[in-house]
């Protein structure tokens, strides 16, 4: 009966997890914010401004970027997202023409290029498959709505998290008996710093890229210079590997604009993330994470398999904390003995 009993509360609290699935993940987003606020409100109060001062300084900033975003990328990126599939579905129609298409067809027999485009062709001239293609509009268009209703709640959550993150701090503290309480306040403060450090230098980072990215497509014509942008910058949320996919899918992108432009634009995608791995991450991270090379690589591909983008985000300074348990607690621990 016990047993019985047991197996089914733990399947009621996984299913009850479940259910709150994307609360948690909100919850978790924001949390990650406010600690990426942090450290800039602590270079504020530094300087001799108050806490609340340098709090609202920090919320008011960080609440008019993503006003900027919603009210003014955000359309852009879903207007462009129509403009780019229309020249797309041209540059489908002008392939025979090409002369890299003409020798590929008239040297390599083996492959069947013209029954790729045909089978291109009636993919778009097919009522069924044009009428899903619109139900697949429909629900691009409830992602974004769901997606602005994300924006908002992750945003009022990140301004609570920010303003009593020293609460929060105190009341788990007050969870620790009174002699450790000093040495483990030093220790979470440690791991805080580390995770609000690394998540601002990630977003500086992204920032930094998506701006490349943005003025390298404008001046290389493409018609979504904003909607590549963005990609550009949620790839560059992805340690390690982000910025090599960002510049993989903005350079495919931009041979709608001619193969010409698609090679510049991949060779100084190139160049840049050189740049960036050699001057700009460790100016940025230098204080961020303390980890090993390889150890991120593997924290980050696979926070990313469990949880995407935002595990990926989540799952290095997860490392690095774990990393600096290790080593303030289990080694000094193992040398005592």
């Amino acid at each position: 009966m016990l047993a019985t009993l047991g197996v089914g509360a733990g399947i009621a609290v996984l299913d009850a997890l479940s259910a709150v699935a994307t609360v948690l993940v909100y919850v978790g987003l924001a949390l990650f914010l406010a600690l990426a606020l942090e450290p800039p409100m602590r270079v504020l109060t530094s300087r001799g401004l108050p806490r609340w001062a340098a709090v609202t300084v920090a919320i008011v900033g960080f609440a008019l970027v993503v006003a900027l975003f919603v009210v003014l990328v955000l359309p852009l990126a879903v207007q462009q997202v129509g403009i780019f599939g229309a020249q797309l579905v041209a540059a489908l129609r002008d392939v025979p023409e090409q002369p890299w298409y003409v020798w590929t067809t008239n040297n390599l027999g083996a492959l069947d290029l013209n029954g790729l485009l045909s089978s291109l062709t009636e993919l778009l001239n097919d009522p069924r498959q044009l009428s899903a293609i619109a139900g697949g509009v429909l629900q691009v268009g409830t992602g974004l709505i769901n997606g602005v209703t994300a924006v908002v709640i992750i945003t009022a959550l990140t301004i609570y998290f920010a303003v009593t993150l020293p609460t929060m701090v105190a009341a788990v503290l007050r969870l620790v008996p009174r002699s450790r309480r000093t040495m483990t306040g030093s220790f979470l403060t440690e791991v805080l710093d580390s995770f609000g450090r690394y998540v601002s230098g990630q977003l500086i980072l992204a920032t930094i890229n998506a701006t490349f990215t943005l003025l390298l497509t404008v001046f290389a014509g493409s018609p979504a210079p904003i909607l590549l942008a963005v990609i550009a910058f949620v790839a560059a949320l992805i340690p390690v590997v982000g910025t090599v996919i960002g510049s993989i899918l903005v350079t495919l992108a931009t041979l709608t604009v001619s193969p010409a432009a698609a090679v510049v634009v991949g060779i100084l995608l190139l160049v840049y993330m050189q740049v960036e791995a050699y001057v700009l991450s460790p100016r940025v991270m230098s204080r961020a994470v303390a980890m090993p090379g390889v150890l991120v690589i593997v924290a980050a591909l696979s926070g990313a398999a469990l949880g995407g983008i935002l595990g990926a985000l989540v799952a290095v300074p997860v490392a690095a904390a774990g990393l600096l348990v290790i080593n303030r607690v289990v080694l000094p621990l193992q040398e005592a003995r």
